[in-house]
């Protein structure tokens, strides 16, 4: 099993698996992106050109062709998202891999409220095939990746697993990266040219909350620069036309948006509702949080503002 499998099924987590440093001899190493996001095959295609890190690319474009691929190709580490599937559960007893890890890819990661409550058969599944009631608790998982180890730790005190650390900082990671992610995604040439200007940025979440836009064009006249980045769900972008705001319509990541902008000395100040895509910027921008009251976004939020520069 000299095989490593890496896998994403967005552009931010294959941000993250390019940010794990796992040495394995000279076992092949083989990236499958998993195609559930807007432009996915076209964002493989230039992945496959630009990204000589890896032995194969695989590309899928649903779960059965992913946990087929997976069978059909013993590893001797999986890093996946999440480990919470059965799926995964089984391919362990039948001996598909022998280590499995996770890594984090927003606060939800350090939240100890998401527990599986799940009852009857599903319940009787998980137990057998050791899925956990929590997100990093499945027996069969050997450790996972995170950029704060340390609130980990605190948040989960006796948790039983290994906690290992992405290799370099979030931001600075952002930074070191953005050349390839320039080139990797549409859309971040007409930002480029912005240097030293008072930016806002109004982030939506999946369901637009016309609130937001509202905080947003009452602060309007202190920026040099307004606009609006809808959520990837939302498909019907005419929903924005009354409110006469540019638009970024393209595929991009905010989290490579906010570091281009930061990195031309642009004062910004963004709009959002508990946004991970911000989470990482506390000390780098004014954050304008109107969602719910969510103490767990509030929890990282803080810690990174108290000790991450």
């Amino acid at each position: 099993m000299k095989r490593n499998i890496y896998i994403c099924s967005k552009p931010l987590q294959y941000f993250n698996l390019r940010n794990i440093k796992y040495e394995n001899g000279e076992a092949e190493k083989i990236l499958i992106i998993h195609g559930r996001f807007i432009d996915a095959k076209r964002f493989f295609e230039q992945v496959q050109v630009l990204d000589k890190d890896w032995d194969r690319i695989v590309f899928v474009d649903s779960w059965t062709k992913l946990y087929t691929f997976l069978f059909f190709h013993p590893a001797g580490n999986v890093f996946a998202e999440i480990d919470k599937s059965f799926v995964y559960g089984i391919f362990h007893l039948l001996f598909r891999f022998r280590r499995f890890y996770i890594f984090e890819e927003g606060f939800g990661s350090y939240r100890t409220d998401r527990i599986d409550e799940s009852r009857g058969l599903k319940r009787l599944i998980n137990r057998i095939t050791g899925v956990g009631k929590h997100v990093g608790f499945s027996s069969f998982l050997t450790g996972q990746y995170l950029y704060l180890p340390e609130l980990y730790k605190k948040q989960f005190p006796n948790y039983p697993k290994p906690v290992y650390t992405f290799s370099k900082p979030f931001v600075e990671r952002m930074i070191q990266e953005l050349p390839l992610f320039l080139q990797l995604s549409d859309g971040y040439e007409e930002f480029l040219h912005y240097q030293g200007k008072k930016i806002a940025i109004c982030l939506t979440n999946h369901v637009l909350n016309p609130r937001l836009i509202g905080c947003l064009l009452e602060a309007k006249p202190r920026f040099d620069v307004v606009f609006i980045k809808p959520h990837p769900h939302l498909k019907d972008l005419n929903i924005f036309e009354q409110y006469n705001l540019p638009i970024v319509r393209s595929n991009i990541m905010v989290e490579f948006l906010l570091t281009l902008l930061l990195k031309n000395e642009n004062q910004l100040t963004v709009f959002h509702e508990n946004s991970t895509s911000v989470i990482w910027f506390q000390n780098k921008l004014e954050s304008v949080n109107r969602g719910e009251p969510l103490e767990a976004y509030n929890i990282v939020a803080d810690y990174i503002k108290e000790n991450i520069q």
